[in-house]
């Protein structure tokens, strides 16, 4: 009797080391995911910003007079602009997925 307690005690502690495991696989994969978005957000607002470039280039050498290379570069600090927001507002986003699943949010997170 004394053998059936301490197997079911085994079995119990290796049902709990299995559940740690499988959370820390699934925290681990939802990181993994993040970061995977927070990737292709990346490259997307690099190729915006290579994009930029080279529209604003072919603008500058296109122009024929100061104002308008002063039109092109209003164009382009304002695009810029426009860019920087975006990358902002998807860096939030990343981080808003982020945060709980390093804290812990009552789902699956560290914290729990």
């Amino acid at each position: 009797m004394a053998q059936e307690q301490a197997s079911m005690t085994s079995q119990q502690f290796a049902e709990m080391g299995r559940q740690s495991i499988d959370a820390l696989v699934g925290m681990q994969k939802g990181f993994l995911d993040a970061f995977e978005e927070l990737n292709r957000q990346w490259v997307s607002g690099v190729n915006a910003e290579a994009a930029l470039a080279s529209e604003f280039f072919t603008k500058l050498a296109a122009a024929k007079s100061i104002p308008d290379a002063a039109i092109a570069c209003q164009g382009c600090a304002s695009r810029q602009m426009e860019i920087l927001a975006e990358n902002g507002r998807r860096l939030m986003t990343a981080s808003e997925k982020m945060v709980p699943r390093l804290f812990g949010n009552g789902r699956g997170g560290a914290g729990t």
